[in-house]
């Protein structure tokens, strides 16, 4: 059970705990839903989720980004299911249904904003969360996320200021992602989720990318092909990513 941190209103920490975590770390600007800036952010921070970690909402007053950052989580947003883990960065938009629900066998982590402006619906649509709700992101994206956390928390000088400034270009410079795969590429895709599951689940017994191919039933030059063209890195980078978030 997490104490509420100091300086959050009461109602306004309704919204930012609401699920069972074993341990979090949150940051508050007194910024309003009707907030008129051009971007602004409300709240935010980092969450270690208890193995039953389960929010369920039909709705939401903010704009909401998160990263995944050791474990799994199911997210459906608007009845479109997402398999949330390290380098995968997830959004919504206020008033979209939403269920998040964490793999009991991998507990979740992961690092969420919420936030509000006059500019944020057109910058959440050019970063194409709006459309796809899921993307895999690279270590140039993670770094813009930790920069916002950091100066969040510390609250430094002009913090709001400098946060919406990376949350700016973070949401510009997301990969617009491809459109939805055709039909026969729809196996390569399964494929792909497949050998990823597989190294999700069991990372840590992994000593090389052969061994998923192996178990997936792959050809491992075609599952590194899969891995650059879906997830924008490699099998082994993949893999010690997950092992340094362990």
């Amino acid at each position: 059970m997490t104490q509420k941190m100091p300086g959050i209103p009461t109602k306004t920490y309704a919204l930012v705990s609401q699920g069972r975590v074993r341990k979090a770390d949150y940051f508050y600007f007194e910024t309003r839903p009707d907030n008129k800036q051009p971007l602004a952010i409300v709240f935010g921070g980092y969450e270690m989720c208890q193995k039953d970690f389960e929010i369920r909402r039909r709705t939401y007053p903010y704009y909401i980004i998160e990263l995944g950052l050791k474990g799994l989580c199911n997210l459906t947003i608007n009845n479109i299911a997402h398999r949330l883990t390290f380098g995968t960065l997830a959004g919504f938009s206020p008033g979209i249904p939403h269920h998040y629900k964490a793999d009991a066998a991998a507990p979740f982590e992961h690092y969420w904003l919420a936030f509000v402006g006059t500019e944020a619906e057109d910058l959440f649509t050019k970063s194409s969360l709006a459309r796809l709700g899921s993307i895999n992101v690279g270590k140039d994206t993670i770094s813009l996320i930790e920069q916002i956390i950091a100066h969040s928390r510390q609250k430094t000088p002009y913090a709001q200021q400098i946060c919406s400034s990376y949350l700016r270009i973070l949401l510009l410079s997301l990969p617009q992602a491809p459109a939805p795969p055709k039909a026969n590429q729809s196996r390569a895709t399964l494929t792909y989720q497949r050998c990823r599951k597989y190294i999700d689940e069991n990372f840590s017994s992994i000593n090389l990318p052969s061994q998923v191919a192996s178990a997936c039933d792959v050809n491992i030059r075609y599952m590194s092909r899969l891995f650059k063209l879906f997830g924008s890195t490699s099998p082994h980078d993949y893999i010690s990513r997950l092992k340094l978030n362990k």
